[in-house]
């Protein structure tokens, strides 16, 4: 995949920036739990009715931090969930599950204030890795969120509560797509060197 080879070079050079500027950079692994609607732009009569369960994530982040509480964030992230999908009422109501599995590429704007919190966000690149029978998630999202770190030494704790929205730029673009949006909440550790 171009996209993960490109992604490996600038974090490779960015590792390379980082050794010369002197500045702080961070690598952070994290779990997260996120509540999700899937919305379409119209409501269509007779169309099923898509209802996305508790989802989780698995991720890793890296921020090379600029001057004035700045930084510059990417990673890489892994979501999955599942979405019930329940059949319009004729004759009868019929349901099922899908699960949506989704890897996002972050290029978010991160910002330390107060000397523990912080802002961060900015566009997604996702990928949606399974096939389901709604619309694809893939394509450029947001991500928007505040957080709270605790350091030891060089070891940090957070958390992060965010909002994200997948598709707004979809790469492949449907009639009446549905996006996938909504709250999460990412829990982690991290190390500064």
């Amino acid at each position: 995949m171009n996209i993960l080879k490109y992604f490996l070079i600038f974090l490779f050079f960015s590792f390379s920036f980082n050794t010369e500027a002197q500045n702080q950079s961070e690598i952070r692994g994290y779990y997260g739990i996120s509540s999700y609607n899937l919305n379409s732009s119209q409501s269509l009569a007779g169309a099923p009715s898509y209802d996305p369960e508790t989802a989780y994530e698995l991720g890793i982040r890296y921020i090379i931090r600029l001057p004035n509480g700045l930084g510059l964030e990417t990673g890489l992230g892994f979501w999955t969930g599942d979405i019930e999908i329940t059949s319009a009422p004729t004759p009868e109501e019929t349901s099922r599950r899908e699960r949506l599995q989704i890897t996002s590429i972050p290029v978010l704007l991160n910002y330390r204030f107060l000397e523990y919190f912080f802002i961060n966000g900015g566009p997604v690149l996702n990928f949606q890795n399974s096939d389901n029978s709604f619309d694809s998630q893939s394509g450029v999202g947001i991500s928007a969120g505040i957080g709270i770190n605790h350091y030891v030494g060089n070891f940090q704790m957070f958390v992060n509560p965010n909002f994200r929205h997948y598709a707004i730029i979809p790469f492949e673009k449907e009639t009446h797509h549905s996006k996938l949006s909504g709250l999460g909440i990412q829990f982690g550790i991290g190390y500064s060197f």
